[in-house]
């Protein structure tokens, strides 16, 4: 989030009063003072061009870390469950691919089965393989650790002052 511009705003009239870069890779507001506290403290932050449903975000009075991450570590745990989703459809592909070559090369389990049966075969075979399982479970994971940032994010923004206009 370090090289996107961020406009904090006046909560009451939602004015743009200050910018910033947003926090560090690490999380860190680089601009916390001496005391810790953000200089968004008792503001609205966002992007210019934010996603309204997802921004501004209400940065409580003396709040001493940055409340910016939580949608972004949203986007990237829904990145990375899709990643692991398709990883999880390759190994299926491998997995048909090995028992269609496996049929193809006389195997008795397989040989006299028809496509369909292949199909459903590579199938279980992967579905109960440790590595699917695996996968499965860190998508859902991925998905929860979402759905938990979104609903920090969402939590701020509904206690957020109400704006002018």
């Amino acid at each position: 989030m370090s090289t996107t511009t961020v406009a904090i705003r006046e909560p009451v009239t939602g004015q743009v009063i200050d910018v910033c870069r947003g926090p560090t890779p690490a999380g860190v507001c680089p601009r916390a003072g001496r005391d810790g506290v953000v200089p968004c403290a008792g503001h609205l932050v966002g992007p210019p061009q934010g996603d309204a449903r997802y921004w501004p975000v209400w940065v409580p009075p003396g709040c001493r870390q940055c409340r910016l991450n939580w949608n972004e570590q949203a986007a990237g745990c829904l990145r990375e469950a899709e990643r692991c989703r398709d990883r999880w459809h390759a190994g299926l592909v491998r997995e048909t691919d090995r028992v269609y070559a496996q049929a193809a090369a006389g195997d008795p389990r397989f040989r006299r089965m028809s496509d369909r049966e292949l199909r459903i075969t590579a199938l279980w075979r992967w579905r109960l393989s440790s590595r699917a399982l695996a996968l499965r479970r860190a998508e859902r994971k991925q998905r929860d650790w979402s759905r938990l940032y979104l609903s920090l994010a969402e939590q701020q923004r509904e206690a957020a002052p109400a704006t002018a206009g």
